[in-house]
């Protein structure tokens, strides 16, 4: 059976609300989130930086170390609930 979601079975429960870039602001240094790249699937990290006048924010994901995150990379951010 085809779903009519593709990826969506695969999103981890704790994945809250998607935020595009534009409201990446809305996030706070420390707070859980989940990012979401094609090839990689779903990695859990923690906000490290986010940056107020641009779409970046920087994620350290523990054990890969920290990353940074542009408006057009092929990501997405998910809350962690």
């Amino acid at each position: 059976m085809l779903s009519l979601n593709p990826g969506l079975e695969d999103r981890p429960p704790t994945a809250g609300t998607r935020l595009p870039a534009a409201r990446w602001t809305e996030l706070a240094p420390g707070e859980a989130v989940w990012v979401e790249s094609a090839g990689s699937g779903f990695v859990a990290g923690h906000v490290d930086e986010v940056s107020t006048h641009q779409e970046m924010l920087w994620v350290d994901f523990s054990v890969r170390g920290r990353r940074l995150l542009c408006g057009g990379d092929p990501v997405q951010v998910w809350t962690r609930d």
